[in-house]
């Protein structure tokens, strides 16, 4: 076996330029296709954590009507109470109990309709992060005549509105009832979701209780959970649990980025499956035509009486010492490559029209090891299958004439 090895080494350098040319090849296509992987994989994850993170959380928990009528006569029973229960369980980090409404928004220039959240600004932070998000203004912190509010970037250009004006919120109360008050604008979110920072106000729960008339109701509750991967379990629980309540996680609230998720791990296996596919064809090419220019040698190894399977195994063994060169060279590289990306971040052309459908335009992109193994095994696996044509055209050469070959 030594010897077997140390003769496909050198035949495989026997002509350098091939050799590099063919490995080039290899490790370019392996870049290319974790580059390919490592942005989309960006992508969908900057969507997700956008979403579940700053929008939506893990779970969320309703009044079973308020799902088609947001309104604030709506509210969880004993709303108090169940966010308080829901805070002392081990697998729930953190807890955001909100009123939360329809609406519309009126400046002194245009209306619009609004999602109005009534929010405790402590909780809040922690479960949305809202307080980061802020472009402009404060959080929370100015002692106004007028209770304060902080919305959207988006909606403020609709509105025509800048950090302290004044903007007017119409809404039901807990009897069906309209009313209005008025409020000042004390910050500016930004998210990547242009219709969530279009639509979306937030408010001190007080002061919105205070108007509805229920001062301790709640319509909503967010949860975020300490194991993201445990959300559909948790959220099965909790409808045992409260079995009169509306229990929905992420994925429920945003079928189209489950999807998404779903099948992405997938999809990135197979889109660089096809280009290692593609590259295993030049190799397959590479082996072939160093078959056809040793066909005497060859035919003398089998005249001698070299088994064909040894001559099976050193075709296949040349391709796979390739392939390891390639391979580990194209791996080694973009890892380095990822990483260096990862802090410095990819900026998208035409930023501007991916920020429309909710997309970041610096994307930061970044692969786990073991989706490193797998494309070494990819690479391994097809450069062992393109090898077993090269290696069959060999040991079906007839010894007499291959030695008389020229």
């Amino acid at each position: 076996m030594k010897t077997l090895i140390k003769i496909s080494w050198r035949n495989i350098w026997r002509n350098r330029s091939r050799t590099i040319v063919i490995t080039t090849a290899l490790v370019l296509g392996i870049m290319g296709g974790i580059f390919s992987a490592a942005m989309r994989l960006a992508a969908e994850e900057q969507q997700y954590e956008d979403t579940v993170a700053n929008m939506i959380s893990h779970i969320q928990v309703h009044h079973p009507e308020f799902i088609a009528n947001p309104e604030a006569a709506f509210r969880i029973p004993d709303g108090h109470t169940v966010a308080g229960e829901l805070s002392d369980r081990p697998d729930i980090r953190q807890v955001s109990a909100r009123m939360v409404m329809d609406g519309m928004a009126a400046s002194a220039n245009m209306s619009t309709g609004v999602r109005i959240k009534g929010v405790d600004p402590r909780t809040e932070a922690l479960t949305t992060g809202l307080e980061d998000l802020l472009v402009d203004g404060s959080y929370f912190s100015e002692d106004w005549r007028l209770p304060p509010v902080i919305i959207g970037q988006r909606l403020a250009s609709e509105l025509m509105v800048e950090v302290g004006s004044r903007i007017v919120l119409t809404f039901q109360d807990i009897h069906g009832e309209i009313l209005s008050a008025s409020f000042r604008i004390e910050g500016l979110f930004k998210v990547t979701s242009r219709r969530f920072e279009e639509t979306t106000i937030y408010a001190g729960i007080d002061d919105i209780n205070a108007l509805t008339g229920d001062p301790v109701g709640i319509t909503e509750i967010a949860i975020v959970i300490e194991d993201p991967d445990s959300y559909r379990a948790i959220a099965e629980d909790l409808r045992e649990t409260y079995p009169h309540l509306e229990v929905r996680h992420w994925a429920d609230l945003d079928p189209a980025l489950h999807y998404a998720l779903e099948v992405l791990d997938q999809l990135l296996i197979w889109l660089v499956g096809i280009i290692i596919l593609g590259v295993s064809f030049g190799l397959l090419n590479t082996i072939l035509m160093s078959i056809l220019e040793r066909v005497r040698e060859l035919g003398v190894l089998l005249a001698i009486g070299m088994k064909r399977l040894k001559v099976f195994s050193m075709v296949v063994m040349e391709t796979t010492m390739i392939s390891l060169i390639g391979g580990l060279a194209g791996l080694g590289l973009s890892y380095v490559m990822i990483r260096i990306l990862n802090v410095r971040g990819v900026h998208i052309p035409g930023a501007e029209g991916l920020e429309e459908f909710g997309f970041s335009p610096v994307l930061y992109p970044n692969v786990d090891l073991p989706f490193y193994f797998q494309i070494g095994l990819l690479v391994v696996v097809f450069a062992i299958l393109a090898s077993v044509y090269p290696a069959w055209k060999a040991i079906r050469l007839a010894p007499a004439e291959a030695v008389r070959a020229e």
